[in-house]
């Protein structure tokens, strides 16, 4: 299984214990307020075999920029300095005709 499916199903599951917890409130006619509704999620969550909260870290869901930013920058880096070894060489034979 590749990181991304393990990602969408740990997010899933969660999605799934949140609409089972809150059909469950429905189904009785209560409304349940704030804290016992996350109770219920937490509930369903833990049964589901998720950590405690339900929800994955964000981080897990969410890639940071940063390391998306660092890579593009990198290559950035590289193509520059290619470019400046091939000017070079092509700026050295034709200053020197070579």
């Amino acid at each position: 299984m590749s990181e991304n499916e393990d990602k969408s199903s740990v997010w899933q599951t969660y999605v799934e214990a949140k609409k089972h917890a809150a059909s469950d409130s429905k189904q009785t006619g209560d409304k349940l307020t704030i804290a016992e509704l996350e109770a219920a999620i937490a509930e369903e969550a833990a049964l589901s075999g998720l950590s405690e909260t339900g929800m994955p870290p964000r981080a897990v869901i969410h890639l940071p920029k940063r390391s998306q930013l660092s890579r593009w920058f990198y290559l950035t880096l590289v193509i520059l300095f290619t470019l400046l070894v091939a000017g070079l060489f092509w700026w050295g034979r034709k200053a020197h005709g070579g």
